[in-house]
Order: C-alpha cells, then structure tokens, then sequence
C-alpha cells in the first residue's frame, strides 16, 4: 500500500501531526482532500515523512497509524478494519501491493495465531527508507489493533544485534537508539482479539442482492444467509469451508444444498462482487484499481474480465452510462 502514495495515506500523517505535534508540520505542507485527489506524488510524502523523522525522531511515525479508525472515509482502509482476523488482513494487505504495483513492499510471515514476522523489500528501484519502514510498521501496529488484537507487543532489532520493544502494553516505547533500529524488518505478537466495532459492511449502503428465483423457502433463507455474510466483508478471499462453519454446515452438505437451489458457492461469489463493484463506481469515483480489489478480486485482470462478462460492459464504460 505504501509506495501507492495515496491521498488518505498522507491525510492520515496530517492528521496525527494536526492533533498531537503541529510543529512537525512543514510549511510546505499543504491540504491534500483525498476525496477529490486519490492520489499524492512520492516526492511529497516522503519529504514530510522525512521532516518528521529529522525532527521528531522514531516516536511520532510510528504513532501515525493509531489514527487509522478515524480518518476520512477512504474504501481501501475501510475493507482493511473490516477483516474479521488477522490473517484474513494480512492476506488484503498482499493483495492490494499487487492491485497498487507497488514497489516497496511487505514480507509478512504469520508464525502463529498471535505472532507475525515482517520484512520490508522493494521489486524494483532503491529500497524503502527509515521514516516509510517506520511509518508502515505502525500502520501495521494501528490496523491490528483497530481489528480488537489484545495486548500487542512489536519488536524491532538494533544494529547491535539487540532486540528493542517498540511498542508494548498499549504504548510506544521511549526510543533512545534511532539511528540504530534497523527498520527493515520487525515482529509482532498479540493476545487474542476482541470484536471490532469496524466489523460491518464493506459498503455504506450496498442494497438487496437479487438472488435468482429459488422456490424452496428454507434453501431462500439459506442463499440469502450467505450472500448476507459475504457483503460483510466483500474484500475477503472467502472460501467454501469458511462459509460452511459460518452457516453450520460441512462443506458437502453447503454444496449440496446450494446445488439443489441451482446455485454454487463462485457463483454467489461472483453475484456478490459485481455487486459490491457496481455499487462503488455508481456511487463513487473511487479508481477502477481499488474498486477491483475492494470488491473481492484477485486481480485487475480478473475484475475487468468478471465485470464484462457479467454486465456486457468494461467497468470504466458503464461508469460514463451510469
């Protein structure tokens, strides 16, 4: 998501340093609205980035994140907050560097159910610098604990060898040693998770599903059960056997049953999709590369393809028709 250079990214910097450290504020710092620009050029934030870590040290980059739940609406990060596990963001924070060709770009190892190793790495160009790694590592820390992880710790090395909490309890950690964090790479361990508040629908107003004519009633119920769930967290990767224990099934019972309603799990997948993606652009001018990812595809390939198929449309045409 980094090397995107998203607007809200930047107007999540200017926030935190609006509320807690307006002297940190360049003057040439000036308002970006995200919902009119999408997008910001590198050079502006990595300059801002670096007057803050010139000026402020480790501290107030790795804070900026814990704004993370109350900027401006932005469809990337609210399909973030909506991921109901950790796993399920990390798997959206991979996905969305492909969607964005992002160049600098985040390893992400989960170890365990409560423990993730990250590893910071370009693909292309010089590689990522102090203030962005410490920047990211914190939006990390933020969105995690946005989605209810309980207790988190995040570790990061010295060039000494020496391990230095960074954050811890709740709270970031008095940093002496800047110059010597190796920012490239950090680890983080959580207890548990609590239910998010953010864990609700992708969408502000994403209507009825028009679900083909199904006569049986319990099989009705059933379809509308899942497209329900599935419009909770339309960014998700979802598979049948998440569905299935969601719904109380087994997995060949679920296919059994949507079989005899003559329906199948892709298919309901794909209905929700292009649901969700014709709901974004006619209600929106969200760009066509974060529609197709928030609606639930692998790839741009994949959305512009599904999107005709389905509509008889390319997405940029039924924008200009709708």
């Amino acid at each position: 998501m980094q090397n995107f250079a998203k607007a809200s990214l930047f107007d999540l910097i200017m926030l935190y340093l609006r509320q807690h450290n307006q002297a940190l504020i360049p003057p040439e710092a000036g308002a970006i609205d995200p919902l009119r620009n999408a997008h910001v050029p590198v050079p502006v934030k990595q300059d801002l980035l670096k007057a803050i870590w010139r000026d402020g040290g480790a501290g107030p980059l790795l804070a900026i994140g814990q704004g993370i739940g109350d900027i401006a609406y932005d469809p990337v990060w609210r399909a973030a907050l909506a991921s109901a596990t950790p796993a399920v963001l990390f798997d959206k924070w991979r996905r969305f560097e492909v969607f964005a060709h992002s160049q600098n770009r985040v390893a992400i190892r989960h170890v365990s159910k409560d423990h993730a190793v990250f590893q910071r790495y370009t693909v292309k160009g010089n590689a990522p610098g102090d203030p962005e790694n410490l920047l990211i590592c914190g939006l990390i820390i933020g969105l995690l604990e946005t989605i209810g992880c309980r207790d988190l710790c995040c570790e990061m090395a010295l060039e000494s060898g020496k391990v230095l909490k960074v954050r811890d309890a709740g709270v970031f950690c008095e940093i002496k040693e800047t110059d010597a964090l190796v920012t490239t790479g950090w680890e983080i361990r959580w207890q548990g998770q609590a239910q998010s508040e953010h864990l609700s629908a992708t969408s502000e107003n994403p209507g009825q599903i028009d679900l083909p004519s199904i006569d049986d009633a319990k099989l009705r119920v059933l379809a509308n059960e899942i497209t329900n769930l599935l419009m909770k967290d339309v960014a998700r990767q979802w598979t049948l056997a998440e569905v299935a224990y969601q719904t109380g099934y087994s997995k060949r019972t679920l296919q059994r049953k949507l079989q005899a309603a003559n329906l199948s799990f892709s298919h309901l997948i794909r209905l929700v999709r292009i649901h969700e993606a014709c709901h974004l652009i006619q209600t929106s001018d969200t760009p066509m590369t974060v529609i197709g990812f928030c609606a639930g595809f692998s790839d741009s390939a994949h959305f512009a393809r599904d999107f005709r198929a389905s509509m008889g449309l390319s997405p940029s045409d039924y924008r200009a028709v709708c």
